[in-house]
């Protein structure tokens, strides 16, 4: 049993990346507003399971919303970066 927000994160991340093909850094593959229309995808999924007091998919999602937003940083860091 996963116990922390982080290893969730990873575990998703890994399984996107091996078993759906996803890109392992999407930062570096999707605009910065595709990501932050996906922020508010992945919060809606967070509401609907704390909705049903789902917490299971609540913390799923909660690893969901945070790895995106994670990305949402590192795009933004890079556009600032080739401003610069």
């Amino acid at each position: 049993m996963i116990r922390t927000l982080a290893m969730l994160k990873m575990e998703k991340n890994f399984i996107a990346h091996i078993e759906k093909n996803y890109a392992r850094k999407p930062y570096e593959h999707y605009p910065l507003s595709l990501l932050v229309d996906r922020a508010s995808e992945e919060l809606e999924e967070l509401l609907d399971a704390y909705d049903l007091l789902d917490y299971e998919k609540i913390k799923e999602e909660c690893a969901d919303v945070s790895n995106i937003i994670d990305y949402i940083f590192e795009a933004a860091t890079r556009q600032e970066a080739k401003k610069e």
